[in-house]
């Protein structure tokens, strides 16, 4: 798997609202439930963590521990050891590898003594995209999708000696958390700019660290057995699949008020103007045609997929003094 750090780069440098899985040869209450974790045996000596050190990065790794993983089996990449987090995930027992996905230089060896890979994002929860490199958009409305859809094709058609799985997710329940949705929501108002009947999938990006550590642990298993050929996989996540009166309800039931669903059409035109990487998850909830079997999902992955319910009550949505920030801070991560 080492040969293919160096062109990482050309691969993930615009991974967005997705996980991805290389491979060489995965309860819903606030404690990791023990029938979820994976044998001992069965778990890659070590797994390389991409772009996971932000906010929604640091629940994939709790995913990843929910599992299974110890700190000391996952070496996660940073630009900077030195920055607070790093140095408290370093007492936490984590592997850190400094590098920069800019830099292919600094890309050689990181993969060192790892079976598996696994990339969350490249970039900060709020980071701006630059678009100047991007493919138009096309039926979804999302010029970084896109990109993602390309980045698939370019790997299921090459010859690479490797697994490779593409987790999809949709919208991130930690996306509600943000400061531009939950004030309204802990006010009764949920401003989703959707029709009331068109039906929204729900992901914990936490399920995505747990089916993340699943897949790669699996293929590991595999090869202990016996050679298996390269392998690609598109797999769809999702725990719920909900309209947003629905998503309002489960808020509403959560704080012990009332909340209602309003589709405010005019603050998508605000969006369209001034925030374009908003606006075009709008368009995607609006016009995405992207299903997702969350009954085979639960079959597979028995165990580690989060209906929304059980995410908002995960996360104490409830306690309003609790902000988006708080959700994965290092002292938190429970293994």
């Amino acid at each position: 798997m080492a040969a293919g750090f160096i062109t990482w780069q050309h691969i993930v440098a615009l991974l967005w609202m997705m996980s991805w899985t290389f491979v060489a040869g995965g309860k819903t209450s606030n404690s990791s439930s023990s029938s979820a974790q994976l044998p001992s045996s069965t778990l890659s000596p070590s797994i390389l963590v991409v772009g996971a050190t932000g906010t929604t990065g640091l629940r994939a790794i709790q995913g990843l521990l929910d599992v299974g993983y110890t700190p000391s089996q996952l070496k996660i990449l940073t630009r900077n050891k030195s920055k607070s987090k790093m140095k408290q995930l370093k007492q936490l027992g984590f592997n850190l590898v400094q590098a920069d996905l800019q830099c292919p230089s600094s890309l050689r060896n990181i993969g060192k003594d790892c079976f598996g890979c696994y990339i969350h994002a490249t970039g900060g929860d709020t980071a701006e995209l630059d678009t100047s490199e991007l493919v138009p958009k096309q039926d979804h409305g999302v010029k970084r999708i896109q990109q993602k859809h390309d980045i698939e094709k370019i790997i299921t058609e090459s010859r690479w000696n490797t697994h490779f799985t593409s987790l999809r997710a949709n919208l991130f329940g930690e996306e509600l958390w943000k400061k531009y949705t939950r004030p309204d929501i802990l006010k009764g108002i949920y401003p989703l700019s959707v029709n009331r009947w068109r039906k929204i999938y729900l992901t914990s990006v936490r399920d995505m660290g747990r089916l993340a550590g699943t897949v790669i642990a699996r293929n590991h298993d595999n090869t202990q057995e016996k050679f298996h050929q390269s392998t690609t996989r598109i797999l769809n996540v999702a725990g719920d699949h909900l309209t947003a009166p629905q998503i309002a309800r489960i808020f509403g039931t959560a704080q012990g008020m009332k909340c209602r669903h309003y589709n405010n059409r005019q603050f998508t035109k605000v969006a369209k103007e001034s925030f374009p990487e908003l606006y075009e998850q709008i368009h995607f909830l609006q016009h995405s045609r992207e299903k997702t079997n969350i009954k085979r999902l639960k079959k597979e992955f028995s165990g580690l997929i989060t209906s929304f319910a059980e995410f908002v009550d995960e996360t104490q949505w409830a306690v309003s003094e609790k902000a988006f920030e708080d959700l994965s801070r290092p002292e938190t991560l429970e293994f």
